[in-house]
């Protein structure tokens, strides 16, 4: 069995990235094979790693969502022995890109060379890597619906809502998503949402707590474990992606997986199965209403992450 090293926070930040890669470990060591883990919270201490790892071929899969990460480790990955692969899990990577100058793009070109495999979660993210690469970037879907616990579809509560969002960030519009609430409670008087937040807990999540101090039909919580969102994306009857941009969010597939309806943003490509709205919070509203437009998930993936991953093994498998 192979070894398999995970370039990650093992207990890092509540999100995607996270039940991401915590997926795909525990699909791996069921499995029989060996996966360890590298903290990439502190690049001092990834590094120090690197030479404990350069005396046996490994897969190395190195999850990220900042690009400058991928320039500075990559003459680490360059070396390792084995097969590395860069996993880029952010919608942000496209503008990350695009934000660059030539110069940068050359340093970023150069270091995307390091790694024998670039791993994408939609087809935007792959096109706008250098053209030279393309041999090595693979679509992968990032969420891994094995894991998912019994459904019970009578248990949903089709006027309850819920929306997901990093740090209150400004790209996951958490206030448009309330705003998109509050309309749709002028026909569902009983509507609720359930904000799940998350990251870091500074200035914009006391703002949005300030802006619905006392309407019991919101609740918001934060960094509730795994087991707890999956409780809510059960309960309710659909849940919101107002984001202005994303990969291929895996809260939106387990809430496809809970069997709630999704409603999102038509400005990123979205699975199979969720209803597209405007990104205003009208044609929101609209949408959990009246029902809107099916995705047909063009733009993401089939070819699940653990897929990807035993492919790569194979072809470690050769080279050695």
């Amino acid at each position: 069995m192979a070894l398999v090293v995970q370039w990650a926070q093992e207990h890092g930040q509540v999100g995607g990235v996270l039940t991401s890669h915590t997926q795909l470990s525990r699909r791996l060591r069921d499995e029989g094979h060996e996966v360890r883990y590298v903290d990439t919270g502190s690049l001092r201490r990834a590094v120090r790693a690197a030479p404990a790892l350069a005396t046996r071929p490994a897969l190395h899969l190195f999850h990220i969502t900042r690009l400058w990460r991928a320039i500075i480790l990559a003459p680490v990955f360059a070396v390792l022995p084995g097969r590395t692969v860069l996993v880029l899990h952010s919608g942000s990577t496209t503008r990350q890109v695009r934000d660059m100058g030539g110069p940068m793009r050359a340093v970023l070109n150069l270091a995307l060379h390091a790694y024998d495999e670039l791993w994408t979660v939609n087809d935007e993210i792959r096109a706008v890597l250098p053209e030279g690469l393309a041999g090595r970037a693979v679509v992968v879907v990032p969420f891994d619906d094995t894991f998912q616990p019994g459904l019970d579809v009578m248990a949903h509560d089709a006027h309850a809502l819920a929306l997901a969002t990093n740090a209150g960030l400004a790209h996951y519009n958490a206030e448009l998503g309330l705003d998109a609430a509050r309309l749709v409670r002028r026909k569902w008087p009983d509507a609720t949402i359930h904000i799940l937040a998350y990251g870091n807990d500074g200035p914009a999540l006391d703002r949005l707590r300030e802006q619905v101090r006392g309407e019991a039909w919101v609740t918001i919580t934060f960094d509730l474990p795994a087991a707890a969102t999956s409780e809510v994306l059960q309960r309710v009857g659909c849940f919101l992606r107002p984001t202005s941009w994303d990969g291929d969010s895996l809260i939106v597939r387990e809430a496809l997986a809970s069997g709630a309806r999704v409603v999102a943003s038509d400005r990123a490509p979205r699975p199979r199965g969720v209803e597209l709205a405007p990104l205003d919070a009208s044609g929101l509203a609209t949408v959990v209403l009246e029902g809107g437009p099916v995705s047909d998930g063009a733009g993401l993936a089939e070819r699940t992450m653990a897929q990807a991953a035993d492919a790569a093994m194979d072809r470690l498998e050769r080279m050695t």
